[in-house]
């Protein structure tokens, strides 16, 4: 037998050289196994001793003379056996923590977009593209609604015909208002694809959640929006916001 084919189980060359000598030889000191597995003497220790904690050399003392001897060719097989074992167990550890990887992965390497939109306009290109991002039963989010006449004549009026185009395509709108809000969007409160919850403060600041985009808005006055694009993102404020609404009151 080669010595390399020992080698595919794990043993290095020198272990499966002396192994095999060993075999060959029988009980045997340590010249013997030097000369017909050709290593050195000072190798031979350390290579012996490494295969006896592997199992396949043993050792006794006659006449103070220590003597080796290779266990069966069949400790070889109980070897490959108890790797394939490992191995197996290792595939089952890794199989059910691959998920956790992955997800942590996605996490990591997920792109975190961030645009700075200004003025009327810039408010009308971003609410206008969450109408095409959203379809019928679909869900948006909106954290802090302050009264009415504090978003100025122009912003109030194009927040209720953006209402009425989502209630027209079945967009599912959660609002939490600012208690000082109450009363202020009838078109809010008659619209039955809204649900409306109030808090005790008013907030000039909006987060306006859909998908994976938040937009967080300061409308009175010339709007500045932020918009982020990000998964994670969204979820935490959908998440904060399902804590808000269960405090909030009808």
């Amino acid at each position: 037998m080669k010595p390399e084919t020992l080698q595919r189980i794990g043993l290095t060359a020198g272990e499966s050289k002396v192994y095999l000598a060993l075999l060959g030889l029988g009980q045997s000191t340590t010249g013997p196994i030097v000369k017909k597995a050709g290593v050195t003497t000072s190798k031979s220790y350390k290579i012996l001793g490494r295969l006896e904690v592997k199992g396949l050399v043993s050792h006794v003392y006659k006449n103070k003379i220590k003597h080796f001897k290779a266990a069966s060719p069949e400790r070889v097989l109980d070897m490959v056996t108890e790797q394939f074992e490992e191995v197996r167990e290792r595939r089952s550890e890794i199989e059910k923590i691959i998920p956790q990887l992955v997800a942590y992965q996605k996490q990591i390497e997920e792109e975190h977009e961030a645009e700075i939109y200004y003025g009327y306009e810039g408010l009308v290109t971003l609410f206008d593209q969450q109408l095409r991002d959203l379809e019928k039963g679909d869900n948006h989010y909106v954290i802090g609604i302050t009264h009415f006449e504090d978003y100025g004549k122009d912003v109030a009026e194009y927040f209720r015909i953006l209402q009425a185009r989502r209630d027209k395509k079945g967009i599912v709108s959660n609002f939490l208002l600012g208690e000082n809000a109450r009363g202020s969007f009838g078109y809010m409160e008659k619209s039955k694809c809204s649900q409306l919850r109030y808090l005790p403060y008013a907030s000039l600041v909006a987060i306006n959640v859909h998908k994976d985009i938040t937009v967080i808005g300061i409308f009175v006055g010339k709007p500045i929006l932020f918009k982020i694009k990000s998964q994670v993102v969204s979820e935490n404020f959908v998440h904060y916001f399902k804590l808000l609404w269960k405090q909030a009151k009808k």
